[in-house]
């Protein structure tokens, strides 16, 4: 009886020893987290916690099609180069070294489905392409625009799917409406919490790509704002900053709808503190409104062979504290997309300063201030 009451003990103490051991290990995996999380844990001050040694930047691009049944991918298939075929070693470089990069991808992903009936342009890759937007430096894509559901619950099905395969997050649609809304948040290194939303508004002559509702898959669409705005208000209380990217303006026009003016406004006060556009395959203004900055829209970044302005913007959260923005004019030619530079890149920020909507300044380097 008491050898094998002193056995118990021992079986004891090791029991608990094994479960310290691995507590310590759990701490450990979850102090080297990696810096963009899920998880929600309430805003954080800049001024209470310790400041990074070097600034963050979150650089996003505009709409993207790996569409095979389109113009890029065949060229990026004959060239032979990889992304190097598509981008200039300027963009790729940018992309790369940003901390975080967004992209709007603006195709279906699958092997299956059926053509949205009457839609004159309908874009579908096979899985196998997303690994481009690894190449890229890709790390959040949005999907709230009007070419995911281009072939049907299948397929859309089935880009959810294909996205989750590779680890790459996204935002703007899903399985379902809690899904579609939402947000996806990234942990600065100094624990400043950043969120992204996604909604769109974009198809004018009836509307092909679904919403999201309760029991099934879409996108979130914001021609009744509510939705978006109770996004917005999510995001903001679980977050110190919130980035909102919709899909939205006339196609080929620098002019702005006024829909675009208004509800951008009511987006900044219910919580978001940058509104970024997408859809016109055009760049639009840039604005400020009561010091928040609105970039209507970044136009085309590598959608097909036409000749098109594009850019880059950049958000700076910088090692003080602030935070600022740039923008980086570009080109899209013959599928293949390069930044501007010299009086090029000097003439299409003075014609963007004079477009509709246009109150900010964009200064040598690129920033953009409020005039």
């Amino acid at each position: 009886m008491r050898n094998r009451h002193t056995a118990d003990i021992r079986i004891v103490g090791l029991v608990v020893a094994m479960v310290l051991v691995a507590l310590a290990v759990f701490s450990g995996l979850s102090y080297f987290r990696p810096s963009y999380s899920e998880t929600q844990s309430g805003p954080v001050e800049l001024d209470e916690i310790a400041k990074p040694d070097k600034d963050y930047t979150i650089s996003i691009v505009g709409d993207i099609s790996l569409a095979d049944n389109w113009e890029v991918i065949p060229q990026y298939d004959q060239r032979g180069k990889g992304v190097n075929g598509i981008l200039s070693d300027k963009v790729l470089k940018i992309m790369r070294e940003s901390d975080f990069m967004v992209a709007n991808s603006e195709f279906t992903v699958s092997n299956r489905g059926t053509k949205t009936p009457g839609k004159y342009y309908t874009f579908r890759a096979k899985p196998e392409r997303l690994s481009i937007y690894n190449d890229m430096g890709v790390d959040l894509v949005t999907l709230a625009n009007n070419h995911v559901y281009d072939f049907g619950p299948l397929a859309f099905s089935d880009m959810l799917e294909s996205f989750q395969a590779i680890k790459m997050p996204y935002i703007g649609a899903g399985k379902n409406l809690n899904e579609a809304k939402k947000p996806y948040y990234l942990t600065l290194p100094n624990g400043y919490r950043v969120a992204f939303v996604n909604a769109t508004r974009a198809e004018k002559w009836g509307i092909d790509t679904p919403g999201a509702t309760a029991t099934t898959g879409g996108v979130l669409l914001c021609y009744d704002t509510a939705e978006f705005i109770d996004t917005i208000k999510e995001a903001k209380s679980n977050s110190d900053y919130v980035i909102a990217i919709i899909h939205w303006g006339t196609e080929g026009s620098h002019q702005l709808e006024q829909v675009q003016k208004t509800t951008a406004k009511d987006y900044l006060n219910a919580g978001a503190d940058i509104i970024v556009g997408g859809h016109a395959h055009a760049l639009q203004g840039i604005d400020y409104n009561n010091g928040k900055p609105i970039v209507y829209n970044l136009g085309d970044f590598i959608f097909n062979n036409g000749t098109e302005d594009t850019g880059i913007l950049q958000i700076k959260f910088l090692a003080d504290g602030g935070v600022k923005f740039y923008f980086l004019p570009g080109l899209q030619n013959n599928v293949f997309t390069d930044l501007l530079s010299g009086n090029a890149r000097t003439q299409k920020i003075s014609e963007i300063l004079s477009w509709d909507g246009s109150n900010a300044r964009i200064l040598d380097d690129g920033e953009i201030v409020a005039r």
